[in-house]
């Protein structure tokens, strides 16, 4: 079987989708599936990553690359005649990772969708307005035209249905992984010589929260924790919110916003933070506390949302709205030792249920039964 997919992600984005992209291709290359591998690569951009780092080297796999504006890709399928399957070599199945208005003229088509985050209603302040509209647009009409929607955990599958129209037969659970980040090994936690700190990965933005866990750190430093906190993320939408509020915090001397860590040097990041703190309005899948987690680091997360479903008994879940709530719980964690410990075992065991290789194992199960004679689906009943 011939597989197409959307590798574009992979090869510029350095966040949720672009990981998603890279790692499910490298597990599928690992399963020696390179050769039924047609990777679309049509990107403006230049790659971020070489072939060694996207585990492309020395692989069967073949990546279709040209430095081409993706705006423009459905004008020149349209002059060809062509789909965007005959492009990577005639696929039976082509998966999209992205929302797209990719051309498919014979493979059957699947799609991962990671979130339903920019349908207005209580998020109407998640991404700007426009964009808003235009990816709910492109999701639906995807969700139309594809024969099963992947996605990484139950919320979001309900989700899919309520908001994009999915049939709920359609929709596959498929969680990601998370060992790439411990692909070297866990990391040792240094035992000297780094001052203590709570550490937050993700992008700044109003729906990550990053405005109510600084007010809970400066309750922190009131108290007189030792502790620095580190956010580690690049500028999303609505940071601003979070920049004016840290230029104006009695604790901005001890918050330290790093808006660009390279792959390689979080690990080290997480397994050396006290407490790793993520309040999330909401969320997908959550990738950023799993990782932690499986570097050892205690996790004091959100309860939204995909949280609770991810993270388990594994993470301290705490009602993100909660400013006093999320300092309570921060500080039991940063003082007992005993419960940082025991948090910190539990969260290496529930990282250790999340790899590239289950996730490449069930996309290739749901690929395969996708590709079977098409059943007609039941139709629903909709009343008020």
């Amino acid at each position: 079987m011939r597989i197409g997919i959307d590798y574009r992600p992979a090869l510029v984005n350095r966040e949720g989708i672009g990981r998603y992209t890279r790692e499910l291709v490298r597990a599928l290359i690992q399963w020696n599936l390179g050769k039924d591998l047609g990777l679309f690569g049509y990107t403006l951009g230049a790659r971020k990553y070489s072939a060694a780092q996207l585990g492309l080297e020395h692989s069967a796999a073949e990546l279709v690359r040209l430095r081409w504006p993706s705006k423009w890709m459905p004008k020149l399928l349209d002059v060809l005649g062509k789909g965007v399957d005959d492009l990577v070599g005639g696929a039976q199945i082509f998966h999209h990772t992205q929302p797209s208005s990719l051309a498919v003229r014979k493979a059957v088509q699947t799609a991962a969708i990671f979130d339903c985050i920019y349908v207005g209603g209580d998020r109407a302040g998640y991404l700007d307005e426009r964009t808003a509209e235009h990816m709910t647009a492109s999701y639906k009409e995807l969700v139309a035209r594809c024969r099963t929607i992947l996605v990484p955990t139950q919320f979001v599958g309900a989700e899919v249905v309520l908001t994009l129209g999915a049939h709920p037969a359609s929709v596959v659970v498929v969680p990601l992984g998370c060992d790439h980040v411990v692909r070297s090994g866990v990391p040792a936690r240094q035992s000297s010589g780094v001052e203590p700190y709570v550490l937050t990965v993700s992008r700044v933005d109003g729906r990550k929260n990053h405005v109510r866990m600084l007010q809970a750190f400066e309750l922190l430093v009131r108290e007189g924790l030792p502790q620095r906190w580190i956010v580690a993320g690049p500028p999303g939408h609505g940071y601003q919110d979070f920049e004016r509020a840290l230029e104006r915090s009695p604790a901005r001397a001890r918050v330290e916003w790093r808006r660009t860590v390279p792959d390689d040097d979080l690990p080290q990041l997480y397994a050396n933070a006290d407490a790793f703190l993520f309040m999330s309005l909401s969320e997908g899948f959550g990738l950023p506390p799993l990782e932690a987690m499986a570097c050892g680091a205690p996790v004091v997360s959100s309860a939204l949302t995909s949280l609770p479903e991810v993270l388990g008994d594994a993470a301290w879940l705490v009602e993100p709205t909660d400013v006093q709530q999320i300092f309570e719980s921060l500080r039991t964690v940063l003082k007992d030792r005993e419960l940082a410990l025991d948090l910190g075992r539990r969260g290496l065991a529930r990282a250790r249920r999340f790899t590239w290789q289950e996730c490449a194992k069930k996309s290739l199960a749901s690929w395969r039964q996708a590709c079977e004679p098409a059943q007609t689906a039941p139709q629903l009943r909709r009343s008020l």
